[in-house]
């Protein structure tokens, strides 16, 4: 006679061996990729006369009130995903450094005057070090 009914150690192979699936295709690295975009990926940078003032705005935007510093970079995702691939060099420990330079915005939280958050902006060409999950980028060294 056949057994009938759940059989649950049937399941668990498929179980494992989806997680693992999951784990090797990099989604596992998605939900640091898009706080990764968010905080610091400004491609067509928002339009300011002012680096100061882009600060201010764009910061207040991203809500990193008083963070003492954050650099946005002024370039197409894609361009900063390859730094993971063939546009980056190995860098201690674990990080990646760009072979060429990128559009930046640095803003270095200033002060607080008024309920008015004050960043200075300075906007530049340089390399960046960059921290990768497979080829999506999930950290930047300022």
């Amino acid at each position: 006679m056949a057994m009938r009914g759940p059989r649950p150690l049937l399941l668990l192979p498929l179980v494992l061996l989806t997680a693992c699936l999951t784990l090797a295709s990099g989604w596992s690295c998605v939900p640091e990729f898009k706080t990764f975009l968010r905080n610091h990926v400004d491609y067509l940078r928002t339009s300011f006369y002012k680096h100061n003032a882009y600060c201010a705005t764009r910061m207040r935007r991203v809500s990193l009130y008083k963070k003492p510093i954050n650099t946005f970079i002024h370039i197409p995702i894609e361009a900063i995903k390859s730094v993971c691939r063939t546009n980056g060099i190995p860098f201690p420990p674990d990080l990646r450094k760009s072979k060429h330079s990128f559009k930046v915005t640095t803003c270095r939280y200033n002060k607080t005057h008024n309920k008015i958050h004050l960043y200075n902006g300075t906007f530049y060409r340089r390399q960046i070090i960059i921290r990768c999950c497979y080829a999506f980028p999930i950290y930047f060294h300022e």
